[in-house]
């Protein structure tokens, strides 16, 4: 069963069709980039995982759950605009671990989680610098 799963979503603006018939797994662990042209639906793909959008058919399953019609608030999904830093003027690590932050998770929990994903995304050293 894959963690994350797009079934035949269509979505757009109005009369625009920015997606059709998308299909999409994601297995847990996996990391995935979604690469295109201005304009080819990746941030509308994001969004309706997200929840700030829903789809005009089709479907979205997390862990198993059709999550097509749950609430963003009750999502618990990240979600980061298009700039390379959430916040330009905080640190790489004061960045990834914002969100950690907010759900008052412990410090040295949160410290742990940084650092996994820093060295995951081979930024290892580079967390005190500004984006």
């Amino acid at each position: 069963m894959s963690l994350l799963e797009l079934r035949n979503i269509t979505a757009g603006y109005g009369k625009n069709i920015i997606l059709k018939d998308l299909n999409l797994s994601v297995e847990k662990g996996e990391l995935v980039s979604l690469l295109g042209s201005s304009g080819c639906g990746k941030t509308t793909t994001l969004r309706l995982i997200a929840g700030f959008s829903e789809p005009m058919q089709g479907e979205f399953y997390f862990n198993g759950q059709d999550y097509t019609h749950v609430p963003l608030h009750k999502r618990n999904f990240g979600f980061v605009f298009q700039s390379y830093a959430l916040f330009p003027h905080m640190n790489i690590f004061e960045n990834v671990a914002f969100g950690l932050r907010r759900r008052n998770l412990p410090e040295a929990e949160i410290q742990e989680r940084v650092m996994k994903m820093l060295h995951t995304v081979d930024l290892d050293g580079f967390e005190k610098r500004l984006p």
